[in-house]
């Protein structure tokens, strides 16, 4: 794939058998780099071992509990990176696979629970994904990682994907990494994971041999990308780079793939363009390098972290959301909110859904939990914010049935989550 990545040679062979017998996973495994007719899976064991991915069409393995197509993975050299990556293809689009990894061999064989994912979808059909931003870290009482991860991995919404705006990690050593990983397994299982950079990841290696992501550029051609996805186009930015090329370069790669044939365009990059958060203001230079391009292409909804609240911005036909509510501790808002601001929320852990048809886009911001000031942390399960894009659209329109399960599932759900974080 990219630079010291290791990726697997490939080897299709039948079925053979599997004994479980634990865990020798650090990481994973878990999904990047979906396209139309390809993955890849990601992993990391604690000792370099030969393994192989096993998939099939989501619905064979539901009624079965088999997978029947195999890639051996020879154990990595020497000079290998930690994480295995293999990439699947030739696969069909617009299909719901399962995937799961066995490592070892023999008697010592260990399999991953299973993981799903899709293929890119044909024009027309509707997408669903997540977002969040600012996991990072904290040191004590419950694991708000945890809560926010669980309840995206116990959604009923079929998410094609999970966006994170930066900030995951507090710092990129592998005691945070590790912490973050076990946070996030159940999400991580869900769909294909595709993050942006945000300042605590430090442009550092351990980022990069993390994750496959996108068609990108810059560094690794990795730190920025653009995802497109049928009706759908995601153009992921880094807003931490320092040279003036860069962020030309990045003007160049957001106009051209912003100007697609798709009808909904979304952008993600970690700083927001605008924001009240009293902590880091707002603004700096991002509304003079991006907002114009953003107008110009008619971008639909920009996300943005680094501030640690959420709040629904909309300038000359963009909505900016900022959703830096993943588990990092809140922050307070100016009294005097910015122009445009029309819904702003503090003190909750959250995560946004998007949910596209050809004509309309639908979000929802649902509360995981919230920050008391005594620090106590109290499930919420209700919606921060739901809006709709056109509003006239979407108001004729049917609700899919995933959406009425999971606002009825919402607030029973988390609080099964908040009792096991406590009796973890």
């Amino acid at each position: 794939m990219h630079h010291a990545k290791w990726i697997a040679a490939v080897f299709f062979v039948g079925l053979i058998g599997i004994a479980a017998l634990g865990s020798p996973f650090v990481h994973g495994p878990y999904s990047g780099a979906p396209c139309a007719d390809g993955v890849t899976i990601s992993w990391e064991c604690e000792e370099p071992v030969a393994a192989r991915v096993e998939y099939d069409l989501r619905s064979a393995f539901e009624a079965t509990g088999t997978l029947t197509e195999l890639i051996l993975v020879p154990a990595p050299g020497e000079d290998a990176g930690d994480t295995c990556h293999v990439t699947l293809v030739d696969l069909e689009p617009a299909t719901d696979y399962a995937y799961r990894v066995v490592v070892g061999e023999g008697e010592t064989e260990t399999a991953s629970p299973a993981g799903f994912f899709s293929t890119a979808p044909e024009a027309g059909e509707s997408i669903s994904f997540a977002v969040l931003a600012d996991t990072q870290w904290q040191s004590e009482g419950v694991n708000r990682l945890e809560l926010v991860g669980d309840a995206i991995a116990s959604d009923p919404t079929p998410f094609d994907f999970v966006l994170h705006a930066g900030d995951i990690v507090e710092s990129p050593s592998s005691h945070y990494w590790d912490h973050w990983f076990d946070s996030f397994e159940e999400m991580l299982l869900r769909a294909p994971f595709i993050p942006v950079l945000g300042n605590h990841e430090k442009n550092h290696r351990s980022y990069y041999a993390a994750f496959d992501l996108p068609l990108g550029a810059g560094k690794y051609d990795e730190r920025w990308w653009a995802l497109h996805w049928g009706d759908v186009v995601v153009v992921g930015l880094d807003s931490n780079v320092k040279k003036a090329t860069d962020y030309t370069a990045q003007q160049d790669w957001a106009r051209e793939h912003l100007s697609g044939p798709e009808p909904h365009k979304f952008v993600i990059f970690h700083h927001p363009v605008f924001s009240s958060d009293a902590y880091h203001s707002s603004g700096t230079f991002l509304d003079q390098i991006y907002h114009p391009i953003f107008v110009e292409t008619e971008v639909d909804i920009v996300f943005n972290g680094h501030s640690h609240h959420y709040e629904h911005i909309r300038r000359e036909g963009v909505t900016y959301l900022v959703v830096g509510g993943g588990g990092a501790t809140p922050r307070k808002t100016k009294p005097e909110h910015i122009q445009g601001s029309d819904v702003s929320v503090e003190g909750h852990f959250f995560y946004t859904r998007v949910s596209t048809t050809a004509d309309w886009i639908r979000v929802e911001t649902v509360s995981v939990a919230e920050l008391f000031p005594d620090g106590s942390v109290t499930t919420t399960g209700v919606i921060l914010d739901a809006f709709s894009q056109p509003e006239e659209a979407a108001a004729g329109t049917s609700i899919p049935v995933w959406a009425v399960l999971a606002a009825a599932a919402g607030i029973v759900g988390l609080a099964l989550l908040l009792v096991r974080a406590l009796g973890d």
